[in-house]
């Protein structure tokens, strides 16, 4: 970039696309809120892309930096455009044949970018890729004095993901991360994250947020893939300085294995990735991410109103074992507080004996456990119950019990010609048409019995792809998982009133390319009930407040004691829940999103079930405020295994009015503890206990100066639902 070259700017709900003149053409220089502007030193133009090919060096320190390729520099640029939203900009290699387009679609009244990119080959040779980025964005955290690297100028919120373990955000400097200036060279460093295979979110969540504490602004992405990911930060010089630069990709060959030959018209769309910009912090981007996966991304809802409350007979509760004994104490004392629909979860196809994990894939009916009704007269029973009747399916498995295992290979994931998985779980190949239509049928067969609800779990992880065509396993995976999005589409349109969710083993898929076709998400499969708080805070930042599925088990049987039900009717049982303290714990961490009750509650005792009936109808009153609310964190979130803490979750208005906060003391040493509401210094505030209403309150006191409540709870493992309102 010459010093006198003309930047251009492209603006959108208050984020600025800054261009700047290069010998190759106009590209991109920088990317930040409206309200700052980039220094000449900090500009650092760069292609909205990244890619490498066979037969070509890959570009500066190939080995730890992908956003730094060779052939995208070389590339012809084609003048932008910006047209109803949509920011696109070409870029051709007339020797090679290859043509990249890149959309930049802006969410509506957001300052989110849905990124698409596509190559295509328009020469007469086939072109063998070994990267293709879904987002490359130059000139990050541009404003300001301090250089990238002081230590006071950046830090990079990232969220830790794992079994049980969900949404676990930490935040660290950019050195800490790797990210180092070593010389007046070019940096041959970069912070990475990835992922491989299709348990897409079991190390990390493929999102992450940079925040400039000098100039109090973040910029903040979400990979919208279910196959391997990665994400970069690096920095790019230039004869002015330099800058950080963003960089998310779900096709790389050093981070995934992926390579794909493009044969002469073809064309390969990478994953879409959405990016943007804000002032403010973690609170402000989540807020921003919130309203642009809302607005873009969530499924028409397959539901009038608001989601109906399920019972899941599962989690500290039947452990995979529902039979007719079992579940209809469970459906009558659901029915009688007020569920709206009942889910049998895992084992009911199965016979009593023997491993039902092994039989996956044929979804028959259990030859004996539900007496005469049969697995029908149950659903019925739920239906005349006034619930919706729901199941549990595994519906890209297959066991090896399972005359479905049968079928021809072409049925199946393959990796070097055989087999992907094997025992309980064998994968689908949803690319084929002949098991898709099998799929349906199975469904059409369940609808048909009056199943409104499907729960599709997904316990294993594929590895590293499938094979495939023209590409690596990598490859034969992205094509899969795509499939896999286009079948449940079609399921949805075939079923328009069947609700389906996405059970990724907990939380193990959990990425919004598969959740913009699902209509709800596990949070977790964690069972430890003081344990959930901490997951709740960190997944809200991932997830919808209407698509986040909690778990509440008041009475819980736990997985220790799945052999021995009979502790439920003990006096040493019944003495430690008298206080009802853990079911109004249970209750509160469940309103946090979509509810999933769960537990003995056919056991429970009066004052439980009171408890439980109270909080079921204070959800229902709540859940239109829950299902259209902004989450943030009005404390610090507590690391997963630290107990000396307390918790909570906001949960706003559009308008920023209204205010249901959860707060817990776990087993904290400190009765008191205060809450910052984002936005609300110098209101007047109403303060009320939301849940329970005939227990003690909490006591609490609300500074107006700078909008902090302060609360007591004076026992531990203690909650309580606060509603404020602005007066």
């Amino acid at each position: 970039m010459s010093p006198d070259s003309k930047p251009v700017s492209i603006a959108h709900a208050g984020v600025n696309l800054h261009f700047a003149e290069t010998p190759q053409g106009l590209w991109p220089s920088a990317m930040c809120p409206d309200d700052i502007i980039p220094g000449a030193h900090t500009r650092a133009p760069a292609p909205l892309f990244q890619m490498a090919a066979t037969g070509t060096p890959h570009g500066l320190a190939p080995s730890a930096v992908s956003g730094l390729t060779l052939l995208s520099d070389a590339m012809l640029t084609e003048m932008p455009t910006f047209d109803a939203g949509v920011l696109t900009q070409t870029y051709v290699h007339t020797e090679r044949g290859l043509r990249v387009t890149v959309r930049m679609e802006a969410a509506p009244d957001t300052p989110v970018f849905r990124v698409h990119t596509r190559i295509q080959n328009e020469g007469d040779t086939p072109q063998t890729l070994t990267h293709l980025s879904s987002m490359h964005l130059p000139g990050i955290a541009a404003g300001g004095i301090r250089p990238w690297d002081d230590p006071k100028k950046l830090r990079l919120h990232y969220c830790h993901n794992t079994w049980e373990g969900e949404g676990q955000w930490r935040c660290a400097s950019l050195e800490d991360l790797g990210l180092i200036r070593t010389s007046v060279h070019d940096c041959r460093n970069a912070i990475h994250f990835s992922s491989v295979g299709s348990f897409s979110t079991a190390r990390y969540l493929p999102m992450a947020m940079l925040e400039d504490l000098e100039t109090g602004s973040i910029w903040f992405f979400q990979i919208e893939a279910s196959s391997s990911w990665h994400f970069e930060v690096g920095f790019r010089k230039t004869e002015q300085g330099g800058s950080l630069f963003l960089h998310a990709d779900a096709a790389d060959e050093r981070f995934g294995g992926w390579t794909h030959t493009l044969m002469p018209g073809e064309s390969f769309d990478a994953a879409p990735v959405a990016v943007g910009c804000c002032q403010g912090g973690f609170n402000e981007a989540v807020h921003a991410l919130t309203d642009y996966r809302r607005k873009t991304l969530l499924p028409k809802p397959a539901w009038e109103g608001e989601c109906p409350v399920f019972f899941n007979d599962y989690m500290n509760c039947l452990w995979g074992n529902p039979t007719e004994e079992a579940l209809l104490p469970l459906i009558d004392k659901a029915a009688e507080l007020g569920v709206e629909g009942f889910v049998i979860d895992a084992g009911w196809f199965a016979p009593r004996a023997g491993n039902w994990g092994m039989g996956l894939g044929d979804w028959g009916d259990s030859p004996d456990r539900f007496g005469e009704r049969g697995l029908a007269g149950i659903l019925h029973y739920i239906q005349n119950k006034g619930m919706i009747p729901g199941i549990w399916l595994e519906m890209e498995v297959c066991g090896e019990d399972a005359d479905l295992v049968k079928k021809p290979d072409d049925w199946f994931l393959c990796r070097n010609g055989a087999r992907v998985g094997g025992g309980a779980r064998y994968f689908l190949d949803f690319r084929n048409t002949e098991v898709c239509a099998y799929m349906h049928e199975r469904v059409d067969r369940l609808v048909a019995y009056g199943v409104g609800f499907i729960k599709n779990d997904y316990n294993e992880c594929v590895g590293n792809g499938c094979d495939t065509h023209h590409g690596s396993h990598a490859h034969g995976l992205l094509e899969h998982s795509r499939a896999f999005y286009a079948f449940i589409d079609g399921l949805r349109d075939r079923h328009p009133d069947l609700i389906i969710e996405n059970c990724g083993s907990g939380a193990m898929r959990q990425d919004y390319g598969v959740l913009s076709h699902f209509h709800i998400q596990s949070s977790s499969d964690q069972e430890w009930y003081d344990r959930y708080p901490s997951i709740v805070m960190g997944a809200a930042a991932g997830l919808l407040p209407e698509q986040m599925g909690v778990w509440s088990y008041p009475w819980p049987l736990l997985v220790s004691h799945r052999e021995e039900p009979e502790i439920l009717d003990t006096p040493a049982y019944h003495a430690q829940m008298a206080d009802g303290e853990q079911t109004i714990f249970n209750m509160v961490t469940g309103m946090c999103g979509n509810l999933y009750l769960s537990g003995r509650i056919d056991k429970a005792d009066v004052h439980n079930l009171a408890l439980i009936r109270e909080g079921l109808a204070v959800y229902k009153a709540e859940r239109a405020h829950i299902h259209n609310a902004y989450p943030f964190q009005p404390c610090p979130q507590p690391r997963f295994m630290e107990r000396d803490a307390w918790a909570s979750h906001g949960l706003a208005n559009a308008e920023n009015t209204r205010v249901l906060l959860a707060v817990w003391r776990l087993q904290s040493t400190a009765a008191y503890q205060e809450f910052q509401i984002p936005g609300w210094a110098g209101r007047q505030v109403a303060v009320k206990q939301r849940y329970p209403a005939a227990i003690p309150r909490a006591e609490w006191h609300w500074r107006a100066a700078d909008g902090v409540l302060t609360v007591h709870l004076p026992i531990q493992n203690q909650a309580r639902l606060l509603a404020l309102t602005c007066v």
